[in-house]
């Protein structure tokens, strides 16, 4: 057979597990291994793989003139698509997890954690800045801008076609200047295989070692040249079904152990009106610190049979009582640890299910693409190009019935209660608690389809000068719906349940009715009412609960119109160092937006919704200029001095088509960047921009219903009634979340410095170490209601959005929380990458392949917020505990690696991956035993605030078999595994509302599938 160069492509998603049937497999791969001759070895550096379509000039992303990519001054990492086909990879959001930089707070991992509009989609998020409404991380496709595909303006990475990618190109530092608004935190740039020629088709299926998590994935893809080379054509189709992985605490054990983040403050002591915490001298829970982290997490109250809380006004003996399953009688009930005032959120221990039953592990999805692309030559002198992609993603995750809150007060003659129970409340009112999932399931399941077009032509000019210019529309379509929802003046009427004879006559005749049915003029909303029983289980009405718990929706569609214009080319030819090369254009987008909820009657009444309709339009219009100048070659003083430098203005306009207010906002941003070759083997690199963003469409247009006090997102810890915290709050209020038309453009001063080291003595070997730092001020974000209140008690700002009922602040009846420009962020750190390759016939001549060693690490060691000038700076930089406010940015662990070792030969490939994430600080703002200072009465105390530290390992194997006597016809097979030791995630729990958590764990970084595996067969014709 005809030999093939010998590629090298790393990767992290190799895997291997301890399971027999794994380890068969593997086996069976290896041993049906032919024995391979020798073979000439091509040598193929990571980086180049940006250029394998074109060796001579390419664009790099992060600048716009064409140069080799060597010779770029920003760091930058490239993954090749034959990486992720090497891999089993089959979705571009498993390569981004390969790079050290890029946090996943949005993806199939974090249904829990995110659920919401964008359930099962998966972001983009370099250096872990993004907001929580926003992005700052620009996406591209074929180095353009493409239609956003959430509210927030990121890019949905399941609706790329990974079966066509040929690489993608990460720029992880300001690129504001070369692309435009978004790209603080850097450019992920996804080109596709637009010259691809032939046939390729795959089928592939994964799943856990636990036999959930089911993967079925599809892809084909063509490409011809046609009239005698003047075009080419390339379609492709792929499909991907993921079943997902269920409920946290049901199909995992270490989640099952459910350990959480508990308040030991102000605790109700079971069967009394005494009160424990860690400031309370005496009391069982003294001597612990204020926040305990441990296992056995229930919520307060939270019982499928329904449970009487320990809460005025029933009197005492009437508290703490479980019903039985038929709702007829009532026994103790053990309440557990940590039950605070509010009689919500977490508590350890006692009676009821685990606080993560309800938690999604992975968000069942389905995702359908289709690209088609074509070229043709007009003439010789112009080119057309036309692009589209069409795709559809499906999924969905279950979330917990919301429950009686507790201040939802049931009466005494209740036609449901037994008439023990009766008796012992004697009269008075009662706070009941239920799990309400038993009885009904609550589903966030989303639907979106996205279309996008594109015309482009393109030419010489003269010279080397060329032009291009394209037009590019997209809209993106997603319906939203969210089954079982409460709605609570009709949950009021349903649990007021009485004898309808009673009620009318003073005679009981046995019909239990609503009690606003029997009012002379009852209220139109009880109309259709059914009395609602919740005591027990299973003894609810279908009906009570199809009136009381109803489905909301949300319809979102967006549009963009892009027309965007450039040149670039050769100015002169310079002094002997190089040519001095320039590029310049113009962009000008329309975007606009509507969202939409089906005019829901009394929809405020609901106790959760997606928000108020909201629509909007932003206009953008941009200039743009680069110059690139070798300053020197080969001179005494070293071997290449380069500059470039690149301005961009951006005037932005933006309209709120439901108040009619507008407004228009100009800024600049620039780069300059430098290489220095020192001699051939070492070269200093060294960047500085400054980068713009504007808010995006949810940031600025998006209203919402406020939150429903007393609820776990409608409650804060008043400084001014209590100076402790209690565990969920004391004051409940409505909090008004949502957008902003005041936010100003945030500003970012990136800074790059590093080098790149090359020994010619070594070959093979590279390596780079890069020192970056990102100043963002004015950052748009979203203050929870309890930091707004913080920072107004403790530095007396944001007070303006914080309603009082009087000047002693002890009750507080509103807070505006909705999007603020903060003071600044801070994020500091170094990125190191080594590559070696070996040709095996270096050490011995009878050996063949190569070994090539591969690794990348980030170490972010500073991540500061600073809300105001008047407010202290908090440096979270080293948290791996939960997200901050909301998931508004995502500090990492201190460090990331991610390490590979690949062996290739002739149809043989694999690859052993390690990663590892270093041990993190829980919670910056707390002290425990490990930190200096730590003392367990004082308020910021916490028992351990250290989250620990995880490796994996995983292993890839594939082998080609040859059709014919041609290098580009073959059979493939492949298998890959990760986590090939099923290694449990730490204890990091947290990034819940109300201070709750959603997992045991942070599945931003730590790993909640466990072992799992893939397996397919690809065909190239």
């Amino acid at each position: 057979m005809n030999s093939r160069p010998v590629r090298c492509i790393f990767s992290r998603k190799a895997n291997g597990i301890p399971s027999a049937s794994v380890i068969a497999l593997t086996a069976a791969l290896a041993a049906a291994l032919p024995s391979v001759p020798a073979m000439a070895q091509e040598s193929t550096a990571p980086q180049e793989a940006s250029e394998e379509a074109d060796p001579g000039t390419v664009i790099v992303t992060g600048s716009r003139i064409k140069r080799n990519g060597f010779n770029e001054p920003t760091p930058a990492t490239v993954m090749s698509g034959e990486l992720m086909a090497n891999l089993g990879q089959v979705n571009i959001s498993e390569t981004l997890k390969l790079i050290p930089q890029n946090s996943s707070f949005q993806s199939d991992a974090t249904a829990g954690t995110t659920a919401g509009a964008n359930v099962g989609a998966s972001f983009a998020n370099l250096r872990g800045l993004n907001p929580f409404n926003g992005t700052r991380t620009l996406t591209l496709v074929n180095s353009r801008r493409f239609i956003p595909t959430s509210d927030g303006g990121a890019i949905d990475l399941n609706i790329i076609p990974s079966a066509m990618i040929q690489r993608v190109e990460t720029v992880t530092g300001g690129a504001s200047a070369a692309y435009g608004s978004d790209a603080i935190a850097g450019v992920v740039n996804v080109i596709l295989e637009n010259n691809f020629q032939g046939i390729k088709a795959q089928v592939d299926y994964g799943q856990t070692t636990r036999n959930d998590g089911k993967s079925f994935h599809a892809s084909l893809m063509g490409g011809t040249s046609f009239g005698d080379g003047r075009g080419h054509f390339v379609a492709g189709i792929e499909y991907q079904k993921n079943e997902g992985i269920g409920d946290c605490a049901k199909v995992r054990l270490w989640c099952a152990e459910s350990y959480d983040i508990f308040v030991n403050s102000n605790s109700i002591l079971p069967g009394t009106t005494a009160r424990s915490g860690f400031n309370i001298p005496g009391s069982p829970t003294y001597g612990l610190p204020h926040y305990v982290i441990g296992p056995d997490s229930k919520q307060a109250y939270n019982e499928p049979r329904g449970v009487l809380r320990n809460r005025g006004p029933a009197p005492v003996q009437a508290r703490n009582l479980r019903f039985n399953e038929d709702g007829t009688a009532v026994v103790q009930f053990d309440p557990g640890r940590f039950v605070g005032e509010a009689q919500i959120g977490p508590r350890q221990g006692g009676d009821g299910v685990s606080t993560y039953d309800d938690s999604d592990i992975q968000t069942p999805l389905r995702r359908w693409v289709g690209y088609v692309y074509g070229q043709y030559d007009l003439t010789d002198a112009l080119q057309v190009q036309t692009e589209f992609t069409y795709a559809r993603r499906t999924a969905s995750s279950t979330n917990a019935v919301v429950p009686p809150r507790s201040t939802n007060f049931f009466n005494a003659d209740n036609a449901f209660l037994p008439e023990s129970v009766r008796t012992l409340l004697n009269g008075a009112q009662f706070s009941f608690g239920k799990d309400m999932d038993g009885l009904l399931q609550a589903y966030n399941e989303s639907d979106a389809t996205v279309f996008r077009g594109l015309l482009g032509l393109s030419g010489p000019l003269f010279g080397d000068w060329t032009w291009d210019a394209y037009y590019q529309y997209g809209r993106n379509d997603r319906h939203q719906q969210r089954t079982g929802t409460r709605v609570n003046t009709p949950f009021i009427y349903a649990t007021d349940a009485v004898d309808e004879g009673l009620v009318k006559t003073g005679v009981a005749n046995g019909n239990i009715v609503c009690r606003e049915l029997t009012k002379a003029n009852p209220d139109p909303r009880a109309q259709g009412c059914v009395a609602l029983n919740l005591f027990g289980l299973n003894n609810a009405d279908p009906r009570a609960l199809a009136y009381a718990y109803r489905p909301v929706m949300q319809d979102f569609k967006y549009s963009q119109h892009v027309l965007s214009g450039s040149v670039q080319g050769t100015i002169f030819d310079g002094w002997g160092a190089g040519p001095i090369s320039a590029a310049a254009g113009a962009d000008y987008r329309v975007e606009s937006g509507d969202v939409w909820h089906g005019d829901i009657p009394d929809y405020n009444d609901y106790a959760f919704t997606f928000g108020l309709d909201y629509a909007g339009e932003i206009k953008v219009l941009e200039g743009f200029g680069e110059l690139n100048v070798p300053v020197f070659r080969d001179s005494a003083i070293g071997d290449l001095l380069e500059l470039n430098g690149a301005i961009r203005y951006t005037r932005n306009h933006a309209k709120n088509r439901d108040s009619g207010e507008q407004k228009t906002s100009g800024t600049t941003s620039w780069k300059v960047s430098a290489v220095y070759d020192v001699i051939p083997d070492f070269r200093i690199r060294a960047s500085r921009s400054r980068d713009i963003r504007a808010a995006g469409f949810r940031e600025l247009f998006l209203r919402n219903v406020p939150t429903e006090p007393w609820s776990t997102s409608g409650i804060v810890n008043n400084w001014w009634l209590n100076p402790v915290a209690s565990q969920t709050g004391n004051d409940g209020t409505p909090i008004l979340n949502g957008g902003s038309f005041a936010l100003t453009p945030e500003k970012a001063d990136t800074t790059t410095l590093g080098a790149v080291f090359q020994p010619r003595f070594v070959p093979g070997l590279r390596f780079s170490v890069d020192w970056y730092q990102i100043k963002i001020n004015d950052a748009v974000t979203t203050l929870p209601g309890q930091r707004i209140v913080d920072f107004c008690h403790q530095f007396d700002i944001f007070c303006d959005r914080i309603t009082f009922a009087g000047a002693d602040r002890k009750d507080i009846t509103f807070i505006d929380a909705r999007q603020v420009n903060l003071a600044k962020l801070e994020v500091r750190g170094i990125d190191v990458e080594l590559d070696y390759r070996l040709n095996l016939s270096d050490i011995a001549s009878s050996w063949n392949g190569a070994l090539n060693f591969r690794i990348l690490g980030n170490h972010q060691y500073d991540f500061i917020s600073q809300a105001n000038p008047a407010a202290s700076p908090r440096d979270y930089g080293g948290q791996s505990g939960p997200v901050v406010d909301g998931g508004d940015f995502n500090p990492a662990p201190p460090w990331i690696w991610n390490a590979f070792v690949t062996y290739d030969n002739a149809g043989f490939n694999t690859t052993l991956t390690w990663r590892r994430i270093s041990q993190g600080i829980y919670n910056v703002e707390r002290i425990g035993p490990e930190d200096e200072g730590y003392d367990p009465t004082q308020p910021n105390s916490i028992n351990t605030n250290r989250v620990k530290g995880a490796t994996y390992f995983n292993l890839a194997m594939s082998y080609r078999l040859p059709m014919g006597q041609s290098d580009t016809r073959h059979i493939e097979l492949f298998a890959s595994m990760d986590n090939i030791f099923d290694r449990k995630p730490p204890v990091a729990p947290g990034g819940g509302g109300g201070g709750g958590s959603n997992y045991p764990t942070n599945p931003v970084y730590f790993d909640t599938f466990g072992s799992k595996w893939r397996a397919g067969i690809r065909v190239r014709y």
